[in-house]
């Protein structure tokens, strides 16, 4: 018989945690869910979320996944027939032959949508939502109100994703539905990309009005017409004229902290990177990244009479 890996149905490692296995499980429900899917696929769907959903009853088990990883993948089926079962409904989570001869009849919970959905959260799960920000606010902080894009427990279900003996056809069974909420955020001061802000007490609320999850926000920052964002560091263009590339001289950065004068050595190449540091993002704590400043040689545009017969006089000496 063939030995089924619910680990690999899952998408996750055998060490895995207990939450990270429901909220694997939470997300390829959402994307298999029959419902979800046009009338041509939904065959399709409902074979694999089946499959989903009977790895999940055994992973979710602390006994049925003791019992499950004490058996490996080298176990072999017994010469046992595989159990006679009665037909199932459509749209519900029946069991494989694998699952019958592991568990039998004491190893069912019944069918259909999995408990994760069925009973309920014991409490409000934590959930992450994306919290764009301009380049402008991230550096500045400070308290900002935004709308964000979140699930919630579905109203029509309360959470179960059941209607009756069927799926909640609101939330197509899985428990949630997404809306908009708004939530006031203070930022730190030069946050960077990819940072995630905690907000306790505003995650997904219970089921039956226990205690809500936790709300992660994680920065991404909109693409800037001035700067290049690495990690901590920014980058920025320097436009100087041909004089002081050639000859040195004094040029002005244009930090998002303000402006900010440095000193170009003579026979300056094009591309070079002057380093400013502490002038960039956070790297945790107080410490912060570097501002670099990529010289440009600007060439104007039109030239004066005066201007284009020096050029010329340079080209003859060879420069």
């Amino acid at each position: 018989m063939e030995y089924k890996d619910y680990y690999a149905v899952l998408g996750v490692k055998r060490d895995v945690s207990a939450e990270e296995i429901k909220r694997a499980y939470r997300r390829l429900a959402r994307e298999h869910h029959p419902d979800l899917h046009p009338e041509a696929g939904k065959a399709k769907a409902a074979e694999k979320f089946r499959e989903i959903n009977e790895a999940y009853q055994v992973l979710s088990d602390a006994e049925k996944r003791a019992k499950y990883d004490r058996v490996g993948p080298e176990w072999e089926g017994g010469a046992q027939a595989p159990r006679e079962r009665a037909a199932e409904p459509q749209g519900f989570a029946g069991f494989s032959d694998f699952f019958e001869e592991l568990f039998g009849e004491s190893g069912r919970r019944g069918f259909g949508v999995s408990d994760a959905y069925a009973a309920g959260p014991a409490m409000g799960e934590d959930i992450e939502a994306e919290l764009p920000l301009s380049l402008e606010d991230a550096f500045a902080g400070g308290e900002k109100r935004l709308s964000i894009d979140v699930p919630r427990i579905c109203p029509a279900c309360g959470g179960s994703g059941r209607a009756g003996k069927g799926f909640c056809r609101a939330c197509a069974g899985v428990g949630e539905s997404r809306g908009q909420r708004s939530v006031t955020v203070r930022l730190p001061k030069y946050v960077a990309e990819g940072t995630k802000l905690r907000l306790r007490g505003q995650g997904s609320s219970g089921a039956g009005g226990r205690e809500p999850g936790d709300l992660f926000l994680r920065v991404r920052l909109h693409p800037h017409p001035a700067f290049k964002v690495s990690g901590s560091d920014l980058e920025t263009a320097l436009d100087v004229p041909p004089s002081v590339a050639a000859l040195g001289g004094e040029a002005v950065v244009s930090a998002l902290d303000g402006p900010i004068r440095i000193r170009i050595p003579a026979a300056t190449r094009a591309g070079r990177p002057f380093r400013i540091p502490g002038k960039g993002l956070s790297k945790g704590g107080a410490a912060r990244g570097d501002l670099y400043a990529v010289l440009r040689i600007d060439i104007p545009e039109r030239l004066s009479a005066r201007a284009r017969a020096l050029y010329e006089q340079l080209r003859e000496a060879g420069s």
